[in-house]
């Protein structure tokens, strides 16, 4: 059995380890499982404790953040770019914090649906080694086509070709519950990834497009609570144009086509603090 003091000395070893490393690093994922093609956010905290301000920039070997990447069976993914820095330009001043977002998959190429672990390392001239964050590992999945619909993009005169694009609803588990989610792509490109809100049983998910191609899609999210959504393709990428939430007036909400316009019929606007609250223990119905 060990001594108690030394139990204890060991303790204040590992609580002091913070104050004597140069660069403090916390390394977070937005979520337990991605959907393929959505971004996968990092969170990266650090903290300067080196003494000094260190300038980051793209000049090489003047500080970079790199990231080591695997899948589950231990192989390597490549960079994408093996001269990217995600901290070009940074300038962290002694005892200063920052927190950088990364988006991993503008960095690797993490398209295939497998288990990854990834650890971020930051080097620096003026530090004599690199140091390291925490490993964290996430999954990326497939998810399960509910809807789909294919549309074809308008086009500057009546001459040139036309390009579709196919728009799929799916259910997705992202580690702590079944969600819905939007994908719009084609044969060649994804062109966006959206998550909607927690996938209800039982329920009837609409999607529909109207006379711009423009993506419609009503899910329900509460009990007495629906999304309405309008996504529209600018400048070559997929983007939210709108977001309201409903509730049922005289039946069940639902996307109609009037006059050659969609609308949601047998529903009103809900009222926030009325209908439903921007922050909820279990989902934010602001959450895109």
């Amino acid at each position: 059995m060990k001594h108690p003091i030394s139990q204890f000395a060991l303790l204040l070893f590992l609580l002091a380890l913070p104050l004597y490393a140069q660069i403090g690093m916390n390394l977070t994922a937005d979520y337990d499982n991605f959907l393929r093609y959505e971004p996968i956010k990092l969170k990266l905290l650090l903290r300067n404790y080196s003494g000094g301000t260190l300038v980051f920039s793209s000049q090489e070997n003047n500080g970079r953040l790199s990231f080591k990447v695997t899948n589950q069976a231990g192989q390597h993914i490549g960079s994408l770019d093996p001269r990217a820095n995600p901290m070009a330009d940074l300038v962290f001043g002694p005892g200063e914090s920052r927190e950088l977002t990364i988006t991993l998959n503008t960095l690797f190429d993490l398209q295939k649906a497998d288990q990854y672990t990834v650890t971020a390392f930051i080097e620096h001239k003026r530090m004599r080694q690199a140091f390291s964050s925490n490993p964290i590992t996430f999954e990326i999945r497939e998810g399960t086509v509910l809807a789909s619909k294919t549309v074809g993009l308008p086009t500057a005169n009546n001459t040139d070709a036309i390009q579709s694009i196919t728009a799929s609803l799916m259910r997705f588990y992202d580690g702590k519950r079944e969600i819905y989610c939007l994908r719009i792509d084609d044969d060649e490109h994804v062109y966006g990834t959206f998550r909607i809100g927690p996938f209800i049983h039982g329920s009837q998910p609409q999607l529909d497009a109207d006379g711009s191609s423009a993506i419609h899609v009503l899910v329900q999210v509460r009990p007495r609570l629906y999304s309405y959504a309008v996504y529209s393709m600018i400048n070559g990428e997929a983007k939210q144009r709108m977001q309201r939430y409903y509730v049922p007036n005289g039946g069940v909400p639902q996307i109609v086509r009037a006059t050659g316009y969609l609308r949601v019929l047998y529903a009103r606007p809900a009222k926030e603090g009325v209908d439903f609250r921007y922050q909820d223990e279990n989902w934010d119905p602001k959450q895109k």
